[in-house]
């Protein structure tokens, strides 16, 4: 990326598309290290769970204040994540609500918004999880997997996924955080610490750009205590720490879907909307946090995973890319049509998976949009983050595309600005953007 000073800069672009008036579009660098998840890698909270391809908590506070936010607004993500919008609003002391599909990541999100627990009392029971470990990893053999005393993840193939020793490692310090007869929300924390540290450190993957990738670690030095009782003691002073500060809790994440009109309802409507949609590249987030569904027992069935990826947005791995390829996808509301239906039509030359792809993400951004009316208040603000793609060749300018979704499907919207933050490693004119509208 080119330095920050050189790369700011106003462009006004002729992107008229079928007689509609141009948009302007702003380049404002931000810094990688800002805008994605690598500022929250020394951050407190945010660096309990490390999701790839989420957004950073600088860029939180950069769309926080160009929207004018004020201390009684409610913020909403539709697409919570790990957390970052919501941890984000916490430490602000703004009040925030959250939507996650993905049963993992909702509980990573609302298990790192609790605060309250008491950071000297979990050193006592994490001392009482290290003696026990002690005990009971000498006990347990690798055979105990395949014997029915240790539950192996019902996984497609688990020990491709991890080594043998390091799967029963892990599996006894999973058994004695459940069976530990720990308060709940205690044990959902020394959870998530185990969770922070299965990928990639205990797992044989590592994490490219849109997907997991698998290696080689047979000669790898891995401890399962060790990385685990690191990244724990992190978490646990960074508990300490914030109970310095006089905190409330204000912020919470519904296991829900984002595209649903019979989603939960928050006491309060939102006046502000801060998020990042999957971006239309074909990356799962169901593919990608595989491993944590599985070994937490989110899910037990093969197939679940595949399931889950045919209803959220961009989802298209395996029976997901199964049910795409078979059918002709339309779209589902007269702006998807006028707008995307054109550049779908191009990319169905080539191929007609990857327009029903495109077609599908755009029919459930537009779903979601009409959906989420109904938690907003009258004058509601919204900042999208998103990311211009290519399939078969054809150009996708998804922020533009968003944009003149958002004002065309009949809610009242103004896009006020298009702000391109940063370009993306994948490509020198695919850019990450901001979408600001307002009522």
């Amino acid at each position: 990326m080119e330095d920050a000073m050189t790369y700011l800069k106003q462009l006004t672009l002729d992107l008229t598309n079928n007689g509609k008036a141009e948009r302007q579009v702003v380049y404002n660098g931000i810094p990688a290290r800002k805008a994605t998840f690598k500022a929250g890698l020394v951050l407190p909270v945010h660096r309990w769970f490390r999701l790839t391809p989420s957004f950073g908590p600088d860029l939180v506070n950069e769309m926080l204040n160009a929207m004018g936010a004020s201390a009684s607004d409610v913020v909403f993500d539709p697409f919570s994540g790990a957390g970052t919008t919501l941890i984000e609003c916490q430490i602000k002391g703004l009040e925030s609500f959250g939507f996650e599909i993905n049963p993992f990541l909702q509980f990573v999100c609302q298990t790192c918004l609790d605060w309250e627990l008491n950071s000297e009392q979990l050193h006592k029971y994490f001392q009482e999880i290290g003696n026990k470990f002690q005990e009971l990893d000498a006990q347990f053999v690798e055979g105990d997997l395949n014997n029915g005393k240790l539950t192996t993840p019902r996984i497609h193939d688990p020990f491709r996924w991890w080594r043998r020793d390091v799967l029963k490692s892990a599996l006894v310090l999973k058994l004695i955080i459940s069976q530990s007869g720990f308060p709940t929300r205690v044990q959902d924390f020394f959870t998530l610490a185990l969770a922070g540290v299965l990928v990639p450190d205990l797992t044989n993957i590592t994490l490219g750009r849109l997907q997991l990738h698998f290696i080689d670690r047979s000669n790898d030095d891995i401890n399962v205590w060790a990385t685990f009782s690191q990244h724990t003691q992190t978490m646990i002073n960074d508990l300490a720490g914030l109970q310095k500060s006089v905190f409330r809790r204000t912020s919470y994440a519904y296991h829900a879907d984002s595209t649903s009109e019979i989603a939960p309802r928050y006491p309060k409507s939102a006046d502000l909307v801060i998020t990042s949609p999957p971006y239309p590249n074909r990356y799962s987030y169901v593919w990608n946090t595989r491993p944590h569904l599985y070994f937490f027992d989110f899910f037990e069935r093969p197939r679940q995973a595949a399931e889950l990826d045919k209803v959220t947005i961009g989802g298209t791995w395996g029976a997901a890319t199964s049910d795409l390829i078979k059918t002709v996808v339309i779209p589902e509301y007269p702006i998807v049509k006028e707008v995307i239906g054109p550049v779908a039509e191009r990319i169905r030359q080539a191929d007609n998976l990857m327009a029903n792809y495109l077609l599908r993400y755009f029919n459930l951004l537009a779903k979601q949009l009409l959906s989420m009316e109904r938690l907003l208040s009258r004058h509601a603000k919204l900042a999208y983050v998103v990311g211009c793609s290519r399939l078969k060749g054809v150009y996708i300018e998804t922020d533009v595309l968003l944009a003149e979704m958002i004002e065309g499907i009949g809610l009242g919207y103004r896009v006020s600005s298009i702000e391109r933050i940063r370009r993306r490693n994948s490509g020198k004119d695919l850019h990450e953007s901001i979408v600001y509208a307002q009522k």
